[in-house]
């Protein structure tokens, strides 16, 4: 488990955090230099995630589905639970029209299969994230 990289935030611009959460830590670190920017923290299982988003609050949650201890319909449902607004990424190894439809019922913003890509990953982020500061700010998001 880790907090988030404590950034100093650029120009007065408060840093979206973002959660991860995957038991492969291969896939947790690739991710945490893809959204470099962001303040990330990471949880290696479900149990530590859910336990993470009850002590503080995250902008977005990316999470695995199938884990040990804990699954990510579980995390999912917990970040959803604790603040309705927080986005909700799931990527998992394990995706079929059920376990999607499942998710989308939870609120999931979007589910992506493993193998993943980066660019794909880092553009649904910040798309996200950019939509959800536009409007915290007044603004109108501009159209992707």
């Amino acid at each position: 488990m880790t907090e988030p990289a404590n950034h100093p935030p650029s120009g007065g611009v408060t840093l979206s955090t973002i959660l991860v959460v995957d038991d492969e830590p291969f896939l947790r670190e690739i991710l945490t230099q893809v959204l470099v920017g962001y303040r990330v923290a990471t949880a290696d299982n479900g149990r530590i995630a859910v336990d993470m988003l009850r002590r503080a609050r995250y902008d977005m949650v990316i999470t695995d589905l199938m884990m040990p201890q804990v699954d990510g319909f579980t995390v999912l449902r917990t970040a959803k639970q604790v603040d309705a607004s927080t986005d909700v990424l799931v990527i998992t190894g394990y995706l079929s029209a059920e376990n999607e439809r499942h998710c989308r019922e939870l609120g999931c913003l979007d589910v992506m299969a493993k193998p993943f890509s980066v660019a794909a990953v880092r553009a649904t982020v910040d798309q996200c994230l950019g939509h959800r500061r536009a409007v915290g700010a007044g603004l109108r998001p501009t159209p992707p």
